[in-house]
Protein backbone atom coordinates (compact mmCIF):
# COMPACT_ATOMS: atom_id res chain seq x y z
CA UNK A 1 0.00 0.00 0.00
CA UNK A 2 1.41 3.54 -1.18
CA UNK A 3 2.24 5.97 1.89
CA UNK A 4 -0.17 8.59 2.12
CA UNK A 5 0.65 12.20 1.38
CA UNK A 6 -1.77 13.57 4.23
CA UNK A 7 -1.96 13.95 7.80
CA UNK A 8 -4.03 11.65 9.76
CA UNK A 9 -5.14 14.85 11.64
CA UNK A 10 -5.96 18.39 10.22
CA UNK A 11 -6.94 21.07 12.38
CA UNK A 12 -10.07 22.71 12.34
CA UNK A 13 -8.40 26.10 11.38
CA UNK A 14 -6.95 24.57 8.23
CA UNK A 15 -10.47 23.10 7.06
CA UNK A 16 -11.92 26.46 7.90
CA UNK A 17 -9.67 28.13 5.57
CA UNK A 18 -10.55 25.48 2.97
CA UNK A 19 -13.85 25.91 3.09
CA UNK A 20 -14.20 29.91 3.46
CA UNK A 21 -11.83 29.96 0.53
CA UNK A 22 -14.95 28.52 -1.70
CA UNK A 23 -12.75 25.50 -3.13
CA UNK A 24 -12.24 22.24 -1.00
CA UNK A 25 -10.03 21.32 -4.29
CA UNK A 26 -10.02 17.26 -3.47
CA UNK A 27 -11.52 17.54 0.21
CA UNK A 28 -14.34 15.78 0.52
CA UNK A 29 -15.58 16.32 4.31
CA UNK A 30 -17.42 13.49 6.15
CA UNK A 31 -19.76 13.45 8.88
CA UNK A 32 -19.47 9.70 10.49
CA UNK A 33 -21.41 10.53 13.98
CA UNK A 34 -22.67 7.58 15.33
CA UNK A 35 -24.30 6.07 18.77
CA UNK A 36 -26.46 3.51 19.71
CA UNK A 37 -29.14 5.43 21.02
CA UNK A 38 -29.28 8.56 18.92
CA UNK A 39 -30.68 9.38 15.44
CA UNK A 40 -27.31 10.49 13.82
CA UNK A 41 -28.27 11.10 10.87
CA UNK A 42 -31.19 13.82 11.59
CA UNK A 43 -28.55 15.15 14.28
CA UNK A 44 -26.89 15.80 10.68
CA UNK A 45 -29.74 16.99 8.64
CA UNK A 46 -30.06 19.44 11.18
CA UNK A 47 -26.47 20.79 12.04
CA UNK A 48 -23.35 19.76 10.09
CA UNK A 49 -20.19 21.54 8.96
CA UNK A 50 -20.43 23.57 5.55
CA UNK A 51 -20.61 20.74 2.48
CA UNK A 52 -20.18 17.86 4.52
CA UNK A 53 -22.12 14.75 3.66
CA UNK A 54 -23.22 11.80 6.31
CA UNK A 55 -21.57 8.30 6.18
CA UNK A 56 -22.81 5.69 8.55
CA UNK A 57 -19.77 3.13 8.68
CA UNK A 58 -21.68 0.78 11.17
CA UNK A 59 -24.19 -0.48 9.46
CA UNK A 60 -23.08 -4.06 10.04
CA UNK A 61 -23.77 -6.82 10.06
CA UNK A 62 -23.41 -7.12 13.65
CA UNK A 63 -23.49 -10.39 15.55
CA UNK A 64 -22.89 -11.09 19.56
CA UNK A 65 -19.22 -12.19 18.82
CA UNK A 66 -19.06 -8.98 16.44
CA UNK A 67 -21.35 -6.42 18.21
CA UNK A 68 -19.85 -3.26 16.04
CA UNK A 69 -19.18 -5.61 13.10
CA UNK A 70 -17.36 -3.79 9.84
CA UNK A 71 -19.63 -3.17 6.98
CA UNK A 72 -19.05 -5.77 3.93
CA UNK A 73 -16.33 -4.58 1.46
CA UNK A 74 -18.83 -4.06 -1.53
CA UNK A 75 -21.60 -2.14 0.80
CA UNK A 76 -18.81 0.26 2.30
CA UNK A 77 -17.77 0.82 -1.37
CA UNK A 78 -21.06 1.93 -2.43
CA UNK A 79 -21.52 3.85 1.19
CA UNK A 80 -18.53 5.96 -0.02
CA UNK A 81 -19.06 6.52 -3.61
CA UNK A 82 -22.61 7.84 -2.75
CA UNK A 83 -21.21 10.67 -0.59
CA UNK A 84 -19.10 11.41 -3.59
CA UNK A 85 -15.39 9.82 -2.59
CA UNK A 86 -13.13 9.63 -5.10
CA UNK A 87 -9.93 7.72 -5.85
CA UNK A 88 -8.21 11.20 -5.58
CA UNK A 89 -10.11 12.37 -2.44
CA UNK A 90 -8.72 13.67 0.34
CA UNK A 91 -11.42 12.09 3.20
CA UNK A 92 -11.56 14.60 6.27
CA UNK A 93 -13.75 12.34 8.89
CA UNK A 94 -15.32 14.31 12.10
CA UNK A 95 -17.99 13.43 14.31
CA UNK A 96 -20.05 14.53 17.27
CA UNK A 97 -19.21 11.50 20.01
CA UNK A 98 -17.42 11.58 22.77
CA UNK A 99 -13.71 12.46 23.56
CA UNK A 100 -13.97 14.98 21.21
CA UNK A 101 -15.16 12.97 18.10
CA UNK A 102 -12.41 11.00 18.41
CA UNK A 103 -14.16 7.46 19.44
CA UNK A 104 -16.32 7.61 16.09
CA UNK A 105 -13.72 9.42 13.91
CA UNK A 106 -10.79 6.86 14.49
CA UNK A 107 -13.29 4.36 13.60
CA UNK A 108 -14.18 5.55 10.60
CA UNK A 109 -10.38 5.88 9.68
CA UNK A 110 -9.35 2.93 10.73
CA UNK A 111 -12.63 1.36 8.47
CA UNK A 112 -11.49 3.91 5.53
CA UNK A 113 -7.63 2.39 5.76
CA UNK A 114 -8.68 -1.51 5.96
CA UNK A 115 -10.70 -0.88 2.75
CA UNK A 116 -7.65 0.58 0.83
CA UNK A 117 -8.55 4.21 1.20
CA UNK A 118 -4.97 6.01 1.14
CA UNK A 119 -5.51 10.20 1.82
CA UNK A 120 -7.79 9.76 5.08
CA UNK A 121 -7.59 12.56 7.70
CA UNK A 122 -9.47 13.10 11.00
CA UNK A 123 -10.74 17.02 11.99
CA UNK A 124 -8.74 17.22 15.04
CA UNK A 125 -11.14 17.85 17.88
CA UNK A 126 -14.43 17.39 15.63
CA UNK A 127 -17.76 19.06 16.04
CA UNK A 128 -17.16 20.16 19.61
CA UNK A 129 -14.27 21.39 18.53
CA UNK A 130 -15.48 23.33 15.45
CA UNK A 131 -18.45 25.09 17.71
CA UNK A 132 -16.03 26.11 20.64
CA UNK A 133 -13.98 27.85 18.04
CA UNK A 134 -16.98 29.79 16.50
CA UNK A 135 -17.10 28.11 13.32
CA UNK A 136 -20.25 27.83 11.18
CA UNK A 137 -22.83 25.12 10.83
CA UNK A 138 -25.73 24.97 8.42
CA UNK A 139 -28.58 22.35 7.81
CA UNK A 140 -28.27 23.26 3.92
CA UNK A 141 -27.48 19.76 1.86
CA UNK A 142 -26.64 19.87 -1.56
CA UNK A 143 -27.13 17.21 -4.79
CA UNK A 144 -23.74 14.42 -4.24
CA UNK A 145 -21.77 14.06 -7.40
CA UNK A 146 -21.13 10.12 -6.97
CA UNK A 147 -17.27 9.08 -6.33
CA UNK A 148 -15.10 6.51 -7.83
CA UNK A 149 -13.72 4.85 -4.60
CA UNK A 150 -12.57 1.41 -5.30
CA UNK A 151 -12.69 -0.39 -2.08
CA UNK A 152 -9.79 -3.04 -1.19
CA UNK A 153 -9.31 -5.13 1.75
CA UNK A 154 -6.00 -4.91 3.38
CA UNK A 155 -5.65 -7.37 6.07
CA UNK A 156 -2.59 -5.69 7.15
CA UNK A 157 -4.10 -3.50 9.71
CA UNK A 158 -6.90 -6.08 11.14
CA UNK A 159 -6.49 -8.93 13.07
CA UNK A 160 -8.65 -11.89 13.22
CA UNK A 161 -8.72 -14.14 16.46
CA UNK A 162 -5.98 -16.30 14.41
CA UNK A 163 -3.88 -14.10 14.21
CA UNK A 164 -3.91 -11.94 17.47
CA UNK A 165 -3.22 -15.95 19.06
CA UNK A 166 0.18 -15.86 17.39
CA UNK A 167 1.04 -12.39 18.15
CA UNK A 168 0.64 -13.42 21.38
CA UNK A 169 2.60 -16.45 21.37
CA UNK A 170 4.89 -14.37 19.87
CA UNK A 171 6.06 -11.94 22.18
CA UNK A 172 7.28 -9.80 19.35
CA UNK A 173 4.27 -7.31 19.40
CA UNK A 174 2.96 -4.88 21.86
CA UNK A 175 -0.58 -4.75 22.99
CA UNK A 176 -2.19 -2.20 24.01
CA UNK A 177 -5.90 -2.66 25.42
CA UNK A 178 -7.79 0.77 24.92
CA UNK A 179 -10.60 0.01 27.40
CA UNK A 180 -10.77 2.01 31.06
CA UNK A 181 -8.16 0.70 33.32
CA UNK A 182 -11.04 -1.12 35.52
CA UNK A 183 -12.02 -3.64 32.46
CA UNK A 184 -8.05 -4.20 31.84
CA UNK A 185 -7.68 -5.21 35.66
CA UNK A 186 -10.73 -7.65 35.68
CA UNK A 187 -9.35 -9.54 32.43
CA UNK A 188 -7.29 -9.15 29.38
CA UNK A 189 -5.38 -10.37 26.42
CA UNK A 190 -2.12 -11.79 27.75
CA UNK A 191 0.98 -9.81 27.47
CA UNK A 192 -1.57 -6.73 26.96
CA UNK A 193 -0.49 -3.50 28.63
CA UNK A 194 -3.23 -0.60 29.88
CA UNK A 195 -4.15 2.25 27.92
CA UNK A 196 -7.44 3.90 27.97
CA UNK A 197 -7.86 5.93 24.68
CA UNK A 198 -9.18 8.82 26.76
CA UNK A 199 -5.33 9.62 27.94
CA UNK A 200 -4.58 10.96 24.75
CA UNK A 201 -6.78 13.30 24.64
CA UNK A 202 -6.31 16.81 25.75
CA UNK A 203 -10.39 17.90 26.85
CA UNK A 204 -8.85 21.09 27.87
CA UNK A 205 -7.58 22.13 24.13
CA UNK A 206 -10.29 19.41 22.97
CA UNK A 207 -7.49 18.35 20.76
CA UNK A 208 -5.94 15.11 20.23
CA UNK A 209 -2.47 15.62 22.62
CA UNK A 210 0.36 17.35 20.41
CA UNK A 211 2.09 14.29 18.51
CA UNK A 212 5.48 14.10 20.64
CA UNK A 213 3.20 14.04 23.79
CA UNK A 214 1.40 10.96 22.08
CA UNK A 215 4.81 9.81 21.59
CA UNK A 216 5.78 9.65 25.07
CA UNK A 217 2.51 8.14 26.41
CA UNK A 218 3.04 5.17 23.84
CA UNK A 219 6.43 4.67 24.75
CA UNK A 220 5.82 4.48 28.43
CA UNK A 221 3.20 1.53 27.54
CA UNK A 222 5.81 -0.37 26.00
CA UNK A 223 5.17 0.53 22.21
CA UNK A 224 8.44 0.97 19.89
CA UNK A 225 7.76 2.62 17.02
CA UNK A 226 10.13 0.33 14.86
CA UNK A 227 7.79 -2.73 15.94
CA UNK A 228 4.37 -4.13 14.75
CA UNK A 229 1.89 -2.85 17.30
CA UNK A 230 -1.58 -4.01 18.17
CA UNK A 231 -4.71 -2.34 19.86
CA UNK A 232 -7.90 -3.96 21.07
CA UNK A 233 -11.11 -2.64 23.21
CA UNK A 234 -14.36 -4.76 23.67
CA UNK A 235 -15.20 -4.91 19.72
CA UNK A 236 -13.01 -2.58 17.78
CA UNK A 237 -14.42 0.93 18.04
CA UNK A 238 -11.89 2.79 21.18
CA UNK A 239 -8.98 0.71 20.10
CA UNK A 240 -8.76 2.70 16.63
CA UNK A 241 -7.80 5.75 18.51
CA UNK A 242 -4.92 4.07 19.76
CA UNK A 243 -3.68 2.91 16.19
CA UNK A 244 -4.52 6.62 14.97
CA UNK A 245 -1.75 7.80 17.44
CA UNK A 246 0.57 5.49 16.16
CA UNK A 247 0.41 6.87 12.91
CA UNK A 248 0.56 10.36 13.95
CA UNK A 249 4.08 9.39 15.50
CA UNK A 250 5.42 7.55 12.57
CA UNK A 251 4.52 4.25 13.36
CA UNK A 252 3.91 2.01 10.22
CA UNK A 253 3.12 -1.53 11.31
CA UNK A 254 -0.35 -1.17 13.15
CA UNK A 255 -3.22 -3.55 13.58
CA UNK A 256 -6.50 -3.89 15.16
CA UNK A 257 -7.75 -6.93 16.88
CA UNK A 258 -11.35 -6.36 15.50
CA UNK A 259 -12.95 -9.33 17.91
CA UNK A 260 -11.30 -7.11 21.01
CA UNK A 261 -11.84 -8.78 24.51
CA UNK A 262 -15.28 -9.63 23.41
CA UNK A 263 -13.81 -12.25 20.97
CA UNK A 264 -11.13 -13.48 23.09
CA UNK A 265 -13.31 -14.19 26.53
CA UNK A 266 -15.29 -16.16 24.29
CA UNK A 267 -12.73 -18.49 22.43
CA UNK A 268 -9.79 -18.61 24.68
CA UNK A 269 -11.23 -18.74 28.25
CA UNK A 270 -8.33 -20.18 29.51
CA UNK A 271 -5.92 -17.56 28.23
CA UNK A 272 -6.87 -14.47 30.02
CA UNK A 273 -4.63 -12.23 32.55
CA UNK A 274 -6.07 -10.19 35.35
CA UNK A 275 -4.22 -7.47 36.97
CA UNK A 276 -4.66 -6.21 40.34
CA UNK A 277 -5.80 -2.41 40.46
Amino acid sequence: MAESDVSPLVSCEWLQGKISSGDLGDVVILDVSWASDRDCQQEFQNRHLPGARYLDVMVGPHTPLFPRNLPPLQVFQDAARAAGVRESSHVVLYSDSNNCGFFMSSRAWWTFTVYGAKRVSILNGGLQRWVSLGYATTSDTAPVEPGDFQACYNSQHLLTFEDMSQRVSSRQTAILDSRPETSFNQGHVPGAHSLPFTQLVDSARQEMMDAPDVRKVLEQAGVDMCKPFVSYCNSGMSSCTLALAFTLCGGKDFAVYHGGFTEWKTKAQDNIEKSQS
